[in-house]
This record gives structure tokens, sequence and C-alpha cells, in this order.
């Protein structure tokens, strides 16, 4: 089963891929990885924290309360005014061995307008290869709707896409077998060609030639 450990790190490698300020930060009692983005959605500068940590289970309670943690912190470091010329959408997550039935509800509900940005739960059971999050549009800001979808399904990847990238890295390093040595060589056989004249046959010295039939 895929670990907590190598999910993060695959989020870890597609933040960084994605241009994002990668750091860890500890959020109550678990150290999260963090993913910082500012970006331009027409006119509005929008500050984008993808925010994940790895705990045992996953319930709405837990959810809730890391959520609300991740939004303070990317209250923190937002550039911009809130609401004015800036936006904060916050995309948080746990990664863990179990989800319970509330957690995922809570994760795929749609998220409710908020002044000036938007918050998305994102649930991700490794033991079932699941993931729970709302990924669907609304009435307004059809374009910051595309970007957080986009944001949001890129940097949380589906379980099963990150084991089939775990085991292809692993069959990578795992050292290559020397090829076996080639078999020596047995010399071949004298070729026995076909029958032909044999060469006379020569008495031994000492005895006279054998005389045929007809004298000679």
């Amino acid at each position: 089963m895929l670990t907590p450990e190598q999910y993060l790190g695959a989020m870890a490698d597609r933040i960084q891929r994605a241009g994002g300020r990668l750091n860890s930060v500890q959020i109550g009692p678990a150290t999260a990885v963090v993913g910082l983005f500012t970006e331009q959605v027409l006119l509005t500068t929008m500050n984008y924290c993808v925010i994940a940590a790895a705990v045992p289970e996953v319930s709405a309670a837990a959810l809730y309360d890391f959520t609300g943690r991740a939004t303070q912190h990317a209250r923190a470091n937002l550039t911009g005014t809130m609401g004015w010329t800036a936006g904060s959408v916050v995309i948080a997550g746990l990664v863990g061995g179990r989800v319970y039935p509330d957690a995922a509800q809570a994760a795929s509900a749609k998220s409710g307008n908020q002044f000036g940005g938007e918050t998305r739960m994102v649930a991700v059971d490794l033991s079932a290869g699941q993931l729970y999050a709302f990924v669907g549009g609304k009435l307004w800001g059809a374009a910051m709707q595309g970007s957080v979808n986009a944001k949001l399904t890129y940097c949380f990847p589906q379980p099963a896409e990150v084991y089939q990238q775990v085991q292809w890295q692993q069959a990578q390093r795992q050292p290559q077998h020397p090829m076996p040595a080639p078999a020596p060589q047995v010399p071949l056989p004298p070729y026995a060609g076909p029958a032909g004249p044999q060469p006379p046959v020569y008495p031994p010295p000492g005895h006279a030639p054998q005389q045929g039939p007809y004298g000679y």
C-alpha cells in the first residue's frame, strides 16, 4: 500500500515543478507540506496555498480543524489586499490510511463563497485508493474556478497514479543484473566431406607387391 510519506513526497515534487514555493510548517500536531503560488487571474492576484499533512485516520472534525489552521497560515502569507486586489484560495488536505464517511462527505461538498477567497478540503484514503474533494463549477467566477480546479487536481494526484510512479522509481533504483558470460567456444570436429577416391595403400617395406589376377 502507498504510504503517507510517499504521497506527500509526490505532492512536494509537483508543487516544485509547478513553480510553487515549497516549505513545511507545523499545523497543529502534524508537520504539513505547504506550497504557495501567486498567479494573475484577470485583474486579481490569486494567492494559492496548497497544504497537506498525514494522519492515521481522517475524520470530519480533524479535517475542519486542519483547514481552519491552514487558512490562518495562508492569510498570514497573503500578497496584496484581501478582497480588493487579491484573492486567497486555500486547498487543505489530510492524507491517511482511512477516511471516515463524514470526512469524505465534508470534502466532497460544494465549498461556500467567501469574501475574496475560497477554501477547498481534500481527504485522501490510501487504503481504498480514493480521493475526496469538490471539483466542479459555480455560477460565479468561471475563470477562477477553472484555475482552482486545475491546481487541486494537479497538486493532489490520485493515489493510484502516485503508486504507479513510486513503483517505477523503485524499479529504476534496483541494480541491473550483469549479463551472463558467454559460453566457451568448443572447437568443432573436423569436417567429414563426401567419400572420394582414397589414397593408395602401399605395402610395408620388405614385402613383394601382390600381383593381380592377370599377372600385373
